[in-house]
């Protein structure tokens, strides 16, 4: 008995000898490289520090090489090179796929990949993955040590580069975001009687999705509105949109994103300015927009802060569905399918006593109604603005502001409960006596179909009261919106530029920027713009049937702000 299992156990040895080459190149790339590799090469996206991913690697690494072993052990020894031949071919199909085969997927910002342009993609995908995983067992059948010996330093080859690769990112990834503070959700709800200025920021909320959804369902509850039908915004996505609304200042596209944000608050001053005349500034929106802006000014920012993985389990499944969607064949990268976002509702700060505002409108909402409404009081004027989801992919609310999964809800459901949730904050402005003397605004950062260039934008001055909503089809941008900010809550402008309904008679050059990512959409095949992450457009006549051109000239692009 002893004889056999000493036997026995000579053969698990010489098993797990066999297949750890093959197990350390699966390891190191799918397991370790790819889903570090994805989180370093997107750090601004992350609130929490690398250093907290590498518990997760160590787990999935352990999961995937028990999986294997214990297969190892169990397939009969006559079988196990085959078995080993497999695990390289998979590992290094994985390699090849999320190196060399990937096509350009864009942004995924939760719009629904078209997967039947990328046939030839999927096609040339399958082909790969059938060879590698099928020729090196083929080939081991009938040159065994040859095969064996290509395996085994294939794998440790390939496995090395990956781990110097990774060092080298490691050390040379610099985030640009600061995220040592968090924006709270303090006196979410909290207005004062002697005034506000309220700002709706409806993501992606077009001028078409307006006319289709809002017009004409809300016109009771919007009619004390301006409607801006001729409005284009400026910069496009999230994160030009809102630094663009909230300091009038566009993005210099010859410039870095990190030193457009830092550069964009300090030449807007009206957030600066109104706190120093007294307003309570909140600003309910994700940090990365707010980066660069002076954190005292705002009420509901806490600084010093370190973010933690809040939901462990779902983040470890984020990433690695992230890993798979890049490192899986073509052919089933749909069923891998995620939304980048998805990963802040894993993050949360150390500090349990803060609660972090998070873009969640039925979350949102519900906070609204436990928090019974609004609340009033004699204090300071707020500057209040509320960052929402709105019409923004992937649809997963009903008209009833509830969460409900993608396949129960659709764009005019989730606009309607968007707007449930507004016109029960007006009707509570009104029952409480706030609604007469504040502004209301209700706009998106950017629209959602072109160049995202035609928001929509509704504007109730305080005092103002119509039979009607008024339409307003002056050609105005969202340095006009930021000036009526200006002039609401200070009461002049001249600091800030023409409001909005300063632009009867006056011409303007009115420029937009959108990343590749969106202006491929409208041309596909220009080389220019494909190589630059983002562009300047110049948008002359109407928003509705606009003359678009391409500013390739570095100066002009200098100039937008002039």
């Amino acid at each position: 008995m002893d004889k056999e299992d000493g036997i026995f156990m000579k053969i698990m040895k010489q098993k797990i000898k066999l297949l750890c080459p093959q197990l350390i190149f699966l390891i190191v790339t799918f397991c370790i490289f790819m889903p570090s590799s994805l989180f370093l090469g997107n750090l601004d996206e992350f609130a929490v520090e690398f250093t907290a991913l590498i518990p997760l690697l160590i787990a999935a690494s352990l999961i995937t090489a028990a999986v294997v072993i214990l297969i190892g052990l169990i397939v009969p020894k006559k079988i196990c090179n085959i078995y080993a031949a497999v695990i390289f071919g998979g590992a290094l199909a994985a390699y090849v796929q999320g190196n060399f085969l990937n096509p350009d997927f864009g942004v995924l910002n939760g719009r629904q990949i078209q997967w039947s342009q990328f046939r030839v993609n999927a096609i040339i995908s399958t082909v790969v993955w059938i060879v590698l995983i099928v020729v090196p067992p083929v080939i081991i059948c009938f040159k065994k040590n040859i095969m064996t010996n290509i395996i085994k330093w294939g794998s440790l080859f390939l496995s090395s580069i990956q781990v110097v690769t990774l060092v080298v990112l490691i050390v040379s990834s610099k985030r640009s975001v600061d995220y040592s503070y968090v924006v709270t959700k303090n006196d979410e709800f909290a207005l004062s009687s002697q005034g506000n200025v309220v700002v709706f920021i409806v993501d992606t909320l077009d001028n078409d999705d307006a006319q289709n959804y809002v017009i004409d369902r809300y016109s009771e509850e919007l009619k004390d509105f301006t409607y801006f039908d001729n409005m284009i915004g400026g910069g496009a996505p999230t994160a030009l949109g809102v630094p663009l609304m909230l300091t009038g200042y566009q993005y210099d596209t010859t410039q870095s994103l990190a030193d457009y944000r830092k550069k964009a608050y300090e030449e807007g001053t009206l957030i600066q300015d109104m706190s120093d005349n007294g307003y309570d500034v909140k600003l309910y929106t994700s940090s990365e927009y707010l980066n660069g802006v002076n954190q005292e000014a705002v009420a509901n920012t806490a600084g010093g802060q370190k973010y933690r993985i809040s939901d462990k389990v779902q983040f470890f499944k984020n990433i690695y569905k992230m890993s798979a969607f890049y490192a899986f064949p073509q052919i089933i990268k749909q069923y891998f399918w995620f939304y980048g976002d998805d990963f802040a509702a894993c993050q949360a700060p150390e500090n349990n006593n803060i609660i972090q505002y998070e873009l969640d409108d039925s979350q949102l909402y519900a906070d609204f109604k436990n928090n019974g409404g609004i609340t009033v009081d004699a204090g300071n004027k707020t500057f209040t603005l509320y960052h929402m989801v709105g019409a923004h992919v992937p649809y997963e609310m009903n008209e009833q502001c509830v969460d409900v999964g993608e396949t129960e809800t659709s764009l005019d459901k989730q606009i309607q409960g968007v707007f449930r949730y507004i016109n029960e904050y007006m009707q509570q402005m009104k029952d409480k006596g706030v609604y007469d003397n504040s502004t209301v605004i209700i706009t998106a950062d950017h629209g959602g179909y072109g160049l995202y260039e035609r928001p929509a934008v509704f504007v109730k001055l305080a005092d103002t009261h119509n039979d009607v909503m008024q339409v307003n089809s002056d050609s105005v941008t969202f340095k006009n919106l930021y000036a009526t900010y200006g002039k609401a809550a200070l009461g002049q402008n001249s600091n800030y530029g023409n409001t909005l309904f300063d632009m009867a008679g006056v011409s303007q050059s009115r420029y937009h920027v959108a990343p590749w990512d969106v202006s491929k959409g409208m041309y596909p095949a220009d080389e220019y713009l494909k190589n630059r992450d983002y562009s300047v457009f110049r948008i002359d006549g109407d928003a509705v049937n606009p003359q678009i051109s391409v500013i390739k000239d570095e100066q002009q692009m200098k100039d937008i702000n002039n």
